[in-house]
C-alpha cells in the first residue's frame, strides 16, 4: 500500500516536472485537460484556428511519461455537431524533441459526448482554461 502511494507521488512529480519543462521550453500555450495514469492530455491554445463560429482546428498534445513521448494531433472540431476529425499526428521523443513518426492521413469523423475528454477540451477552447 505504502509502496503504491510512493509510486503514485513519484509519478505525479515526474509528470509535473516534464510538463513545466515542456511549457517553458516551447512556445505552446498548453492547458491541461485530463490524465490517465502516466498519460497527460493538453490543448495547445496557441494553435486554435477558427474556421467559422462552429468549427475550429486545434492541436491536442498527449504526453506519455513512461514512453518519453509526446504526440501532437491536429484536430478539426465541430462543436455544434459534437464531432471531430483527426487530420494528422506527429510523435516526438520528449527529451530530444526529435520526430519519431508522422501520419498525415485524415481519419473518419467521430462524435463525442458531453462527458468525454473532447468535450472538456472544447470547453477550454471556448471558455478558457482558468
Amino acid at each position: 500500500m505504502i509502496r503504491g502511494i510512493k509510486v503514485l507521488i513519484t509519478g505525479f512529480f515526474f509528470a509535473t516536472t516534464i510538463f513545466f519543462n515542456f511549457a517553458e521550453c516551447s512556445a505552446e500555450n498548453l492547458k491541461f485537460v485530463d490524465a490517465a495514469g502516466d498519460v497527460g492530455y493538453y490543448v495547445d491554445l496557441d494553435t486554435v484556428q477558427v474556421i467559422n463560429p462552429e468549427i475550429f482546428d486545434v492541436n491536442i498534445v498527449t504526453i506519455r511519461v513512461e514512453l518519453n513521448q509526446m504526440e501532437v494531433t491536429d484536430v478539426r472540431i465541430n462543436h455544434a455537431a459534437k464531432t471531430y476529425t483527426i487530420k494528422s499526428t506527429k510523435t516526438f521523443s520528449y527529451d530530444e524533441r526529435t520526430e519519431l513518426k508522422s501520419d498525415n492521413v485524415t481519419r473518419k469523423e467521430k462524435s463525442y459526448s458531453d462527458k468525454s475528454f473532447m468535450a472538456e477540451a472544447v470547453g477550454i477552447i471556448l471558455y478558457g482554461g482558468d
